[in-house]
């Protein structure tokens, strides 16, 4: 029986399958995300430059085209005295002065924030003026004051905001710049992220889906073994847990079943050996039966030396039989015990039969099981010679054919008629009980010695029919 030695090793711990593919995921994903948050986060960052300094241009142009013409306007209907403005504009500078103040909070730029605050510088000394202009009350120093004062600030102002949406457009445009280069720079990185992601996948997706393939496949091949008869499998290495459960499961069931079948085949060989006991037993009795009858004929018919003859014979064959308790022995007992059978039968049938038995010296200590050629023997007796008319001759041959022996019993009888040779044929191949005698010694050297050994039957009808035992030259049972 085929055991496999477990080996004795420390094993690291196995990682599921699961969790294997958890970790794939993660590793996957774990990038793509942080790269879709740093596009998203640049194009955000875009997003609001650009809102913010296209709002600031829209507004700083209102501003631009409308501040001066109406400050202007204002200022002059007030200076003449027109009652259109009897007031001065102060609300509409301070409303320049918290648009400007907006507009500076939102701007990140040098030159524009500098801008801004000379806006805002401008639009103070434009309060300062319009103050002054309210104080004065001579007529022609009122519109010189408007003409020096009033229309160069506001004219200073609208060139500064002019310069402010320069500053920003310009900057628009150098943001647009950036924009588009960061832009392909994210477009490269995703694209070499898609190619490491492409290599990534082809990479360690392979050797992931081979470190599974590869161990299913072994314990696909396992099972196949298992499945011809092969219960010795290899062990299998893994580091996923449920494989190396499979593989685990698979080696018990291989041992169990090895173990079982090893079970089976001893019980089938015991009950086959008593079978074959059996079988033994309930030939002898028959032939005692025959023989004493013969005997007590031939003391009757006062046949006395035939009869002390056929008791001595009778009793070597018996004590062949018993051959104290061994199942095997040596070629030279068979023939002796087979030799006993033949003379036995010889005083019976004397008128038709005869017998020569040939045994090469160095063969008399092979070993056969026990009843082999007299089965035999007396199959050629009972089913050769006497179904023929005339005398008939059984011979036994004993030869040596390389390492095996090959053992041959001939008669000259009736022979066997085509159906019936292939009948029996069948018989010795499928092992149907058809009879005692060629199946029982086919099977029983099958079962001492393998398959490849056995009985094999030749016969045509009218000439005679061989039988020939082959089994290897054993002449000593190994402990």
């Amino acid at each position: 029986m085929k055991h496999q030695m477990k080996r004795t090793r420390i094993q690291a711990p196995k990682t599921s399958l699961d969790k294997k593919l958890r970790h794939i995921v993660l590793i996957m994903l774990l990038p793509l995300v942080l790269w879709m948050l740093l596009s998203l986060l640049i194009i955000r960052y875009y997003e609001m430059q650009y809102t913010q300094i296209t709002y600031n241009v829209n507004v700083s142009s209102k501003f631009n085209m409308d501040f001066k013409n109406t400050i202007d306007l204002k200022m002059y209907h007030y200076t003449v005295g027109s009652k259109q403005q009897a007031t001065l504009p102060t609300q509409d500078v301070e409303d320049a002065i918290d648009l400007a103040a907006s507009l500076r909070r939102t701007t990140y730029r040098k030159e524009s924030r500098r801008t801004l605050q000379n806006i805002l510088d401008y639009c103070d000394n434009l309060e300062k003026k319009m103050f002054m202009i309210a104080e004065t009350k001579n007529y022609d120093s009122r519109q010189q004051q408007l003409e020096n004062n009033i229309y160069v600030l506001t004219r200073l102002i609208q060139a500064k905001m002019i310069d402010y949406i320069y500053y920003e457009a310009g900057y628009m445009t150098t943001l647009e710049q950036k924009m588009t280069k960061d832009i392909r720079t994210v477009t490269l990185l995703a694209i070499l992220f898609v190619c490491q992601t492409v290599i990534f996948l082809s990479y360690y997706g392979l050797r992931f889906s081979k470190s599974i393939t590869e161990p299913i496949s072994r314990l696909c091949c396992n099972v196949r073994l298992v499945g011809e008869g092969e219960f010795s499998v290899p062990q299998i290495d893994t580091g996923y847990a449920e494989i190396e459960q499979l593989n685990s499961g698979i080696q018990q069931m291989a041992s169990r079943i090895d173990i079982l079948l090893d079970n089976v085949k001893k019980e089938e060989k015991l009950q086959h050996k008593t079978q074959l006991q059996l079988l033994q037993a309930q030939i002898n009795p028959h032939f005692l039966y025959n023989t004493l009858d013969t005997i007590v004929w031939l003391v009757e018919s006062e046949q006395n030396e035939p009869a002390v003859t056929m008791l001595t014979n009778l009793s070597v064959f018996f004590r062949t039989i018993l051959s104290k308790g061994n199942d095997i022995i040596s070629l030279e007992e068979e023939i002796k015990h087979t030799r006993s059978y033949l003379d036995i039968q010889k005083i019976r049938y004397q008128d038709i039969l005869e017998y020569d038995i040939r045994l090469p010296e160095e063969l008399n200590t092979v070993l056969v099981p026990k009843l082999t050629l007299q089965p035999l023997a007396e199959n050629a007796l009972y089913h050769g010679v006497k179904e023929k008319r005339g005398k008939s001759t059984i011979l036994i041959d004993c030869k040596r054919s390389g390492e095996e022996v090959i053992l041959t019993v001939t008669d000259d009888g009736i022979g066997m008629q085509p159906d019936k040779l292939n009948a029996v044929r069948t018989a010795l191949e499928s092992s149907e009980h058809i009879g005692f005698g060629l199946l029982a010694v086919h099977e029983r050297i099958k079962l001492y010695f393998g398959n490849a050994f056995g009985v094999s039957i030749s016969s045509e009808y009218g000439s005679g029919t061989t039988v020939k035992v082959c089994i290897p030259q054993i002449n000593q049972l190994s402990s």
